[in-house]
């Protein structure tokens, strides 16, 4: 089979409406209430206080620096923003955040082993956590408590996490420096970050653990992790961009969740809305934006003589244990 066959084929799996009834109200589907919710995850990076707190906390001095280091060191294909976020990228990973597969014992330092999962007290419950994970020390035995936290505040304060911490957080100290930003949401258990960059009128991948920069193929290419959906979250503007992380047939699995046109209709009806409150000339400038969005994810579904030139010369996951990454399929290839 060529590779225009099995494009097409791809592209016939991605839209299938076989499995599932189109007819039916979109109000049937649990996918396009799930995505309607997830839609609200960016808004908690708008306040005003929480941003200033984090503005409080950022070497900025440093931040700029670098970021013009960067520009007079580049070719002039990104912007001054464009390297504020570099520098923050590499900030964050090197010195901020800190990864945890099992938290070191809080009584004695010691390595912990988990021992379940326990349901969150009131305080964490404000926080935003859902799960707490409950860990015993190999040393003295100590029970403690690994609270996931989803609220900002909380993050800005504790610092570590894995890749949903991670993102959150990053996410928000991009829209707190600025930049507009999107929460990427990926089916298969992964989230991480777009920003747009001005100079080059296009979103730009972010992933923080990896410290990783404009490398979208990173998943498909260094992880080996396979996906089926990939959705971005902003607060002005929502988009399917599983085709810029999932370029062949063969890294891309069923999108069966829900009709394509019900999932595109949620989509529609989500950047209605958020774009409601805005002027006539701000919504015909994201128009314009979407169509040029919309242009570059086709174009990534043509022969690979004819789409956009990737790097394919990228690492596997760098964050994580062995044992966790191969059990998620994203140890490699």
């Amino acid at each position: 089979m060529d590779f225009h066959a099995i494009s097409q084929r791809f592209i016939d799996m991605m839209r299938s409406k076989n499995s599932q009834n189109a007819s039916q109200p979109p109000e049937t589907y649990p996918f396009y209430h799930e995505v309607r919710q997830m839609s609200q995850h960016p808004w908690m990076y708008e306040d005003p206080e929480l941003q200033d707190y984090a503005l409080s906390i950022l070497p900025l001095d440093k931040l700029f620096q670098d970021a013009s280091e960067l520009e007079k060191e580049g070719d002039g294909s990104w912007g001054y923003q464009d390297y504020v976020i570099q520098a923050l990228l590499k900030w964050f990973k090197r010195e901020f955040f800190v990864w945890v597969n099992q938290p070191p014992c809080e009584k004695c330092g010691g390595e912990t082993h988990m021992t379940g999962n326990g349901p969150p007290n009131e305080e964490e419950k404000w926080n935003g956590v859902r799960n707490v994970e409950l860990y015993q020390c190999n040393v003295c035995g100590h029970n403690q408590r690994f609270p996931r936290y989803n609220r900002i505040r909380a993050l800005l304060d504790s610092r570590k996490g894995r890749c949903g911490e991670w993102a959150n957080c990053f996410t928000f100290l991009c829209r707190a420096l600025g930049s507009r930003a999107r929460w990427i949401w990926n089916a298969e258990d992964h989230v991480w970050t777009e920003v747009y960059s001005n100079k080059q009128q296009r979103w730009v991948h972010v992933d923080s653990g990896e410290e990783s920069f404009d490398e979208p193929l990173i998943y498909e290419q260094g992880w080996g992790k396979k996906m089926s959906y990939c959705l971005g979250f902003g607060i002005d503007s929502v988009r399917d961009v599983s085709h810029r992380y999932i370029r062949h047939p063969e890294n891309g699995l069923p999108r069966d969740r829900c009709p394509e046109s019900v999932l595109q209709q949620a989509l529609h009806e989500i950047n209605i809305e958020f774009r409601s409150r805005l002027t006539d000339s701000e919504r015909k400038a994201l128009e314009e934006e979407d169509k040029r969005e919309k242009d570059e994810l086709d174009g990534y579904m043509r022969p690979v003589s004819q789409a956009t030139p990737t790097n394919t010369d990228l690492p596997a996951r760098q964050t994580g244990n062995v044992e966790w990454k191969e059990k998620r399929g994203e140890a490699g290839k």
